[in-house]
């Protein structure tokens, strides 16, 4: 199977991935079971950019820059099936991430089947597959940096409050 038709699988995977963790809850159980103070636009907000860089990865299948990012994105995937839904759920005593069923049946064998498939010299297989990590991560980064005063715009929501109260006196 070529490189091109596991891209458009994978987006169609992801596309699958999303109904499943959100008609099964996957954005409370994740409040709940991994801490995660991801809100729910910011949680949607993320699904669909993932999607959007699945079909990026999809659509630029053909140029020289489409391996690296179908290796990125089937790396993303392994991440995310791995580290947000397996490796919590074995730390919760196997209580059921949504989104599980369709990463281990989908995910992992996409993620296999390109990783087999790909030609990449080997330092542009890492560091596709570093993308692939820190696209998956970038996310969480940004949770992070939220609660830093200097990344979180809290300036501009001080003025806007001040200058809020400001009018109340009047």
């Amino acid at each position: 199977m070529s490189l091109t038709v596991l891209a458009w699988l994978a987006v169609a995977a992801y596309a699958l991935h999303i109904v499943e963790e959100h008609i099964l809850g996957w954005y409370d159980w994740a409040r709940k079971t991994m801490n995660i103070s991801l809100g729910w636009e910011q949680y949607v907000i993320t699904e669909v950019a993932i999607l959007i860089l699945g079909l990026t990865a999809a659509m630029l299948a053909g140029t020289p820059y489409g391996p690296t990012l179908i290796v990125a994105f089937a790396t993303l995937l392994f991440v995310n099936v791995v580290f947000f839904h397996v490796l919590p759920m074995l730390a919760n005593g196997g209580k059921f991430s949504p989104g599980a069923i369709s990463g281990v049946v989908l995910f992992l064998p996409l993620a296999w089947q390109v990783f087999r498939t790909q030609t990449l010299a080997q330092s542009d297989l890492i560091w596709a597959a570093v993308l692939g990590v820190l696209l998956i991560m970038w996310p969480m980064l940004l949770l992070k940096l939220r609660g830093v005063p200097y990344f979180s715009g809290a300036p501009a929501r001080a003025a806007a409050v001040s200058k809020g109260k400001r009018r109340r006196k009047r």
